[in-house]
């Protein structure tokens, strides 16, 4: 990786550490939502710190249904120090790991709501690994994720360059350190979305 290039990519996640205030609200994103049922649905995160998961359990708490952990055969590192030695060279090379998880029912449902940190600006290759692992055509994504201040940044077009079938619905953006009170942001989201009333 160019060093002008690993250095914009230490600032992005020191920036995702340290400028986002308890106060800031969850950003909705624009695009598309439910004209029907969003059928069967299944709940699928990647949380390396655990905002990501948090907010997750909000959505399943309000939805119920389905929902997974998308874990890795070898474990990301525990400190942050060492995850941003190794995610610069992961997104750079597109990197996908190998996962634990499996779905093998996947033919079963018909929408996603699909849950990232952002690392560096994008979908973390976790979550990209498991969305490549299947067909999902003809399926909806509805995309949330956690962040420092980046937004959705470039996670949204990552799912849709690695879903080009899928119909993506609008998508949340919730501050990494308001994840815990961001509840009713969930709600407003999913009934924005149309998969809740």
């Amino acid at each position: 990786m160019h060093k002008k290039s690993f250095l914009s990519f230490m600032t992005m996640l020191l920036f995702t550490i340290t400028s986002c205030s308890s106060d800031e609200p969850a950003v909705t994103e624009p695009g598309g939502n439910l004209s029907g049922d969003a059928g069967k649905t299944l709940i699928v995160y990647f949380s390396w710190g655990g905002n990501t998961r948090t907010v997750a359990n909000h959505v399943h708490n309000l939805i119920g249904g389905d929902i997974v952990e998308v874990e890795t055969v070898i474990p990301y590192p525990d400190t942050y120090e060492e995850v941003i030695q190794i995610a610069p060279g992961e997104l750079e090379s597109d990197y996908r790991p190998e996962l634990k998880t499996k779905v093998e029912n996947m033919d079963e449902y018909d929408t996603l709501i699909v849950g990232t940190p952002i690392w560096g600006g994008h979908l973390t290759p976790a979550m990209k690994s498991f969305l490549a692992g299947y067909d999902l055509s003809g399926k909806y994504i509805a995309p949330f994720c956690t962040h420092g201040g980046s937004g959705t940044a470039q996670s949204v077009s990552d799912i849709r360059s690695v879903c080009p079938n899928s119909t993506l619905l609008g998508s949340l953006a919730v501050y990494g350190n308001r994840a815990e009170n961001s509840r009713e942001d969930v709600e407003k989201w999913l009934k924005q979305i149309g998969i809740i009333e």
